[in-house]
């Protein structure tokens, strides 16, 4: 081969990695301006709607342990009321024998 093929073929093989160079410059700038204009949005909606709904759960959270508690509540006094009530009758009771 000839010096001249061999300048050739380095001058085509150089043309090309500037052609391939510049395409992947372009599809560089593409793919920000894709994810910019598109991914970055909707990970932003997606962090809101996760927020309104950790909140919504808490929240949630909060009413279930308050029903709970006030559940608990009404049926440890309706309990001690009885309780009382059983105490006194008993004590009574005993109190009633004694005096006899």
């Amino acid at each position: 081969m000839s010096s001249d093929k061999f300048k050739d073929v380095k001058a085509a093989g150089e043309s090309a990695a500037e052609t391939a160079r510049d395409e992947i410059e372009a599809v560089k700038a593409h793919l920000e301006r894709l994810i910019t204009k598109h991914v970055v949005p909707a990970l932003t909606n997606a962090g809101g709607k996760a927020s309104d709904l950790t909140e919504e759960a808490v929240a949630n959270a909060r009413e279930l342990a308050n029903h709970a508690r006030s559940d608990i509540s009404k049926q440890t006094r309706a309990q001690s009321s009885w309780v009382s009530i059983a105490i006194s009758g008993v004590v009574g009771f005993i109190l009633g024998r004694m005096s006899r």
